[in-house]
């Protein structure tokens, strides 16, 4: 009865406690049932916090079978010690009347999915959560996957299938699709996803999901066999656009021969390492997938710091030539969004593989935290956060963070640069605002700070540009309900972007008639000084919501920052001429 004895009753969102040496330990774990409203009805779902997950872990929906109680199943299935290995948080759906209704209980999984990402009492992976189904749960799970495909970021299901589920494929979308909430997006799309389903025998339910998920993967028609004999039908080789950004990387899995009696924490280890390699990324378009590439795994190291009181950490790109040759480099700070960490956005971004290439170093600290609603969850990550009613200033732990960086490599600093997203892309302005004695230049992505703008950092008011104007170049999606735009110019509304602009070419006192050029899927807008070097530059990316995509920071580096840089004297310099 391990897990039995672990029900708790959480404390009030805005009582728990939080770890000022390390916000980013989840404090509280065990069993706690939470409350949630499907189509007008309220309904339930049991989460598993094990003791070692940390906010902004991965999460993994359960629909356990008919009739299981979720802290016995957790034991006796194995899922409970894949929990406690990995340090996934599990959630499992309540049924009514202990039974599943595949017609309405897909939308209660769909419904469990946004909720996770509620921030009530912790924080999980933004697009990295995963659905599993076991017995008669395979259903829901599979027709929930059907329904939210591009939301999902890997499938499992145990057991075989009623005989009509997928008869009808003609609707395959939610009520919410294309909806953004904060930054919880759901597009609710068509789109590849790494399945594995382990059946009994095939009958024509298994036969027509098979080929379903073939199409859908776009896989190759005869599969290769694992060791022990699961089909494997490995995705074709086509693609018509670069892999930067999206990758067909969606396997069908097939395992034959499988019964309830055969789950173990071995099998659903085997399971999770091929479906849980994989994450959603947002971009223009629908939401794209690649493999989830850990930093400490792919050559970062991890580092921490305390700066006023607070437990600090960034995870650090270093270049194997650029640590051997010893010579001064560009250092890239790379901010992430609310709620997310250096870890995830070391993932998000691609900019360590830009760092490769290019040969400069790059850094991805962790954020402040601030209490997300009155009465919520204090420890949710933000740059420029609160603590206690008090607002967090995270300059300080940036200025500490390349001192410390600095000591240890060869970085130049003349070409120290910032970019980030969402809260990050306040982070990165903020920078150009407050800390334009150490930028050369900043690149946001999908948010920007403007003390015009109530609720902005206005504590930044009396440091604007102490080191002068700083070159920005924004990116944001056309589709971003927050802070998007169709178009920039003229610029005749008072938008929050428009604001923003208006401020800096008026602090700037650059030219207000723009140059213009599209390069798909962004559309650009570049304001120019005097000498006609390009002080702010703005592209509007299409179909894009919040979000930033891997190929912006190959983007940002290689048509904006890398062409600035500035002297000891505080002089900038434009592709080799002072501005």
């Amino acid at each position: 009865m391990k897990y039995r004895e672990r029900w708790f009753t959480p404390p009030k969102s805005d009582e728990i406690p939080i770890d000022l040496s390390d916000p980013g330990i989840c404090t509280i774990s065990g069993l706690f049932r939470q409350d949630i409203t499907v189509n007008g009805t309220l309904r339930g779902t049991v989460t598993y916090i094990p003791e070692n997950f940390r906010q902004n872990n991965r999460a993994i929906v359960a629909a356990i079978p008919s009739g299981s109680e979720p802290d016995l199943f957790l034991e006796s299935s194995g899922l409970g010690e894949l929990a406690d290995k990995y340090g996934l948080l599990i959630t499992m759906p309540e049924q009514e009347e202990y039974r599943w209704e595949r017609a309405k209980d897909a939308a209660l999984l769909n419904a469990v999915y946004k909720k996770l990402q509620a921030k009530d009492y912790y924080v999980v992976m933004q697009d990295a959560i995963y659905l599993m189904g076991f017995g008669d749960g395979a259903d829901i799970a599979q027709e929930a996957a059907r329904t939210m495909t591009s939301e999902w970021s890997g499938l499992a299901t145990f057991g075989n299938f009623q005989d009509d589920l997928f008869m009808d494929t003609s609707s395959c979308t939610v009520d919410d699709a294309d909806s953004q909430i904060g930054e919880m997006y759901i597009s609710a799309k068509r789109a590849q996803l790494p399945v594995w389903m382990l059946i009994e025998s095939e009958t024509a339910a298994e036969k027509r999901l098979i080929d379903y998920w073939n199409r859908e993967n776009q896989t190759q028609a005869e599969p290769v066999f694992g060791a022990d004999g699961t089909l494997i039908f490995l995705p074709s080789n086509l693609k018509k656009t670069w892999k930067t950004n999206d990758d067909n990387i969606s396997q069908t899995r097939v395992t034959k021969g499988f019964g309830m009696e055969d789950l173990s924490s071995e099998l659903l280890e085997k399971v999770w390492l091929y479906v849980g390699a994989a994450r959603r990324h947002r971009g223009y378009g629908d939401k794209i997938l690649r493999y989830f590439r850990a930093p400490l795994e792919n050559g970062a190291t991890y580092h921490r710091v305390t700066v006023d009181g607070f437990g600090r950490e960034w995870y650090e790109y270093v270049p194997a030539r650029v640590a051997a040759e010893g010579k001064p480099v560009p250092l890239v700070c790379a901010f992430h969004g609310r709620g997310s960490n250096g870890e995830t956005f070391f993932d998000v971004t691609d900019m360590s593989l830009v760092a490769e290439e290019r040969g400069f170093i790059a850094l991805f600290p962790t954020a402040d935290i601030y209490q997300i609603r009155e009465k919520g969850f204090r420890g949710v990550r933000l740059w420029n956060g609160n603590w206690n009613g008090k607002k967090l200033d995270s300059l300080p732990f940036i200025r500490e963070m390349i001192r410390d960086v600095r000591s240890r490599l060869p970085v130049d600093p003349e070409r120290i640069y910032a970019c980030g997203q969402s809260s990050g892309g306040f982070m990165a302005a903020t920078c150009a605002l407050g800390a334009g004695d150490l930028f050369a230049a900043v690149a946001p992505w999908s948010g920007y700070t403007c003390p015009r703008l109530e609720g902005d950092f206005r504590y930044l008011k009396d440091r604007w540009f102490e080191g002068g104007p700083v070159p920005i170049q924004l990116m944001v999606g056309k589709k971003d309900r927050e802070f998007g735009l169709n178009s920039v110019y003229p610029l005749g509304g008072e938008s929050r972007l428009e604001i923003f602009i208006r401020f800096i070419l008026e602090e700037y006192r650059l030219d207000p008639v723009p140059k213009q050029y599209s390069c798909p899927p962004v559309d650009y807008t570049v304001w120019e000084n005097r000498d006609h070097v390009p002080m702010l530059t703005v592209g509007l990316v299409n179909d894009m919501p919040h979000a930033n995509y891997p190929e912006e920071s190959w983007i940002s580096y290689d048509q904006f920052l890398c062409k600035f840089r500035m002297s000891e004297h505080g002089v900038r310099y434009y592709m080799g001429r002072p501005i």
